[in-house]
């Protein structure tokens, strides 16, 4: 196929979806990276004499983009179309991409140029916010420079790979089939019909439970059976590991053991005292110390809602009949517990939340705070018929792109995220180029002809993807480096996700935002009282969980060397946070994902973040949850300057408080 009539070789806003195949990656890349070379060494002969902002950082800005672009679309189109086509253009392009931009970043001349143009006269003119990029683009040659570094980065993607290849294994490996549909009392009636669709694709009749996070939650919170409870505790708790049903046979023990060799290495190489150190170098907190601090914080002032849920839970087991609880009896007595407190199920509850609606009223919400507007897209092709493209603009000028991918995919394990395919930024001739995010929502359709109903979590989830969004499109950043959710650090990138669910614990936006499926009624106020009751009613241990797991990340990147095993570190930690019931057999570190998926040593942003949150939302409890002038605020000192300064700085500028790290101490 001749380069011309290639796709992905074309100038274009938005991908052309429909027109791209399989094939034309590998023949694109060949061009792409022949293209680069040429130009990587043009800017080198011409910018070697005097190396200047615009034909050193924006040329080689728009030489990123192009591959940043080439590779978003790589991994989304192989990972959503199945074929031998589709897996061999992700095998032959996916390491020859990555090692050219490994090459990129630690290309020495490069460096060099770069270093110099930071040090050169004219550089002690340039903006605040052009020595923020000049000081990134420096750090990541920092981190890539140093000889033999390449092949141990390598290595921790492979072995992060070779992790999550492994959980996926044992979720597959484990399923449990039903005739009686007795067995399933208490399971949610739309969780019973994706049950009976599982069972007919796997050619049976009845109902057919798989292992995943979806029906963990589900099971254990609703399921009746306590036997059957327990064995999907067990399933799930020893996931990966040499406990449980399938003991051994995809255990990540020595993987994880591995990783966190290499990633000590890695950062001892490069002048840390541990990974953790390096992990949160571009964070908000100044040290580990803090970080830890903080969370022993956090914990502490938890330590009286863990007794009074727990007394509240043991007092009403106690009258079911229920004296010696198990692990698997918690989550299901809890839940039992918000829905005496609400009066009203969960699944009752839902009925007022159509995602379609929903999300229609996320949108206007945002034009109402924020003053743009979304226009659906209906003359572009996407990836899969689902997924929608809304354009935003604002005084009838384009400032960006959304699109929204609100379903699982049956074939592949996933979860809720948010992904880029373009950061914002203008070109060295001034145009400027659009961001363009992607709300991963990864709802379970619905199997009947009733619509998608979302609950409560399900609601939060979809205000936490389009918080980041918003984050990404709302940006006046002008530099790739700055404009991004993904040059973000990770507190930073966590913030706005996290305000925007507070949006979900205040009645008068859940009476806006509800709509009855069958009715089209708004909820009643007294409706949403019980849905807020049923939300606030034991939430401990869900606290507890992101405690236990936060610590224990930070706990055991820091304490690398110190002879403890993995599990042993976990043992302390969960001993140390307390409230969580356990068992001898389980083995939740060989299952976190959080560990190889961008959150090693970070996980703790989560709660760090959710105190900033905080902090901003209380300015919109006090001005108006939909006040215009409070939104554009936001908006103008918080996401707009993007990674240009500290998040704490924007906030500060916003709600007059000052940053975490200041008050951990």
């Amino acid at each position: 196929m001749p380069n011309d009539d290639n796709p992905l070789l074309q100038a274009y806003d938005l991908p052309p979806f429909a027109q791209i195949q399989a094939e034309h990656f590998l023949p694109a890349l060949d061009r792409m990276l022949a293209e680069s070379r040429d130009q990587v060494a043009h800017i080198i002969t011409t910018q070697t004499p005097f190396p200047t902002w615009d034909d050193l950082v924006l040329a080689m800005d728009e030489i990123h983009t192009r591959l940043e672009g080439f590779g978003y679309l790589l991994h989304l189109l192989t990972s959503t179309r199945t074929g031998d086509a589709w897996a061999r253009a992700s095998l032959d392009c996916t390491e020859r991409l990555h090692d050219f931009q490994a090459w990129l970043k630690q290309h020495p001349t490069l460096f060099e140029l770069y270093q110099r143009l930071a040090d050169s006269p004219i550089a002690r003119h340039f903006s605040p916010i052009r020595t923020r990029v000049l000081k990134k683009i420096l750090h990541q040659f920092h981190q890539h420079m140093p000889a033999g570094l390449s092949l141990l980065k390598l290595r921790m993607k492979e072995v992060q790979g070779l992790f999550l290849e492994n959980l996926q294994m044992a979720n597959q490996a484990w399923s449990k089939a039903f005739d009686d549909e007795t067995q399933l009392s208490g399971l949610p009636s739309r969780f019973k019909q994706q049950m009976a669709r599982q069972a007919r694709e796997a050619g049976r009749t009845g109902w057919l439970l798989t292992l995943s996070d979806e029906s963990f939650g589900i099971v254990t919170h609703h399921a009746d059976d306590r036997f059957l409870r327990q064995q999907m505790y067990e399933a799930y708790s020893t996931r990966a590991s040499d406990q449980g049903p399938q003991a051994g046979l995809f255990d990540n023990a020595d993987i994880l053991r591995q990783l966190l060799d290499d990633r000590h290495q890695y950062a001892t190489s490069l002048g840390y005292s541990d990974f953790a150190q390096l992990a949160i170098e571009p964070e908000q907190a100044a040290s580990t110390e803090d970080v830890m601090t903080f969370l022993r914080q956090q914990l502490e002032r938890q330590h009286q809602h863990f007794k009074r849920d727990a007394d509240q839970l043991k007092g009403f087991a106690a009258q079911q009949g229920l004296s010696d609880l198990q692990p698997w009896d918690y989550p299901y007595l809890a839940n039992q517990l918000r829905q005496q407190a609400a009066g009203v199920s969960k699944e009752a509850l839902s009925a007022w939340f159509t995602l379609e609606s929903t999300f229609a009223q996320l949108l206007r919400l945002a034009t109402e705070l924020f003053g743009v507007d979304f226009v659906e897209r209906q003359d572009v092709t996407s990836w899969l018929p689902d997924v929608r493209l809304f354009e935003v603009s604002e005084w009838g000028a384009v400032i960006g792109y959304i699109y929204f991918d609100p379903f699982s995919d049956a074939n592949r394990d996933g979860f809720p995220n948010t992904t880029t395919l373009r950061n914002r930024h203008i070109t060295a001739e001034g145009r400027p180029r659009h961001p363009v995010a992607t709300l991963h929502a990864w709802l379970p359709r619905s199997e009947g002809p009733e619509p998608v109903l979302l609950d409560h979590l399900q609601l939060r989830i979809l205000f936490h993807e389009f918080g980041h969004c918003l984050q990404h499109v709302l940006t006046r950043a002008d530099y790739r480096d700055l404009s991004g959710i993904n040059s973000l650090s990770r507190d930073t990138a966590e913030f706005a996700g996290i305000l925007f669910e507070q949006w979900c614990f205040s009645k008068q936006c859940l009476v806006r935002f509800s709509k009855h499926y069958q009715t089209g009624e708004k909820m009643p106020e007294e409706v949403a009282t019980q849905l807020l009751a049923f939300a606030r009613t034991q939430t401990s241990w869900e606290t507890a969980v992101l405690l236990r797991s936060a610590i224990f990340d930070m706990a055991l990147h820091r304490s690398h060397g110190d002879g403890r095993t993995v599990q042993q570190v976990f043992d302390q930690v969960g001993a140390e946070v307390g409230h969580l019931p356990v068992s001898p057999n389980e083995r939740w570190p060989n299952g976190l994902d959080y560990l190889v998926t961008g959150y090693g040593a970070t996980i703790y942003a989560y709660v760090w973040s959710k105190e900033l949150a905080l902090t901003v939302f209380q300015r919109f409890k006090r001005d108006g949850l939909f006040n215009p002038a409070t939104g554009r605020a936001l908006r103008e000192t918080v996401f707009a300057p993007g990674d240009s300064r500290p998040l704490s700085a924007s906030i500060a500028a916003f709600s007059g408080t000052q940053p975490i790290s200041a008050r951990a101490g």
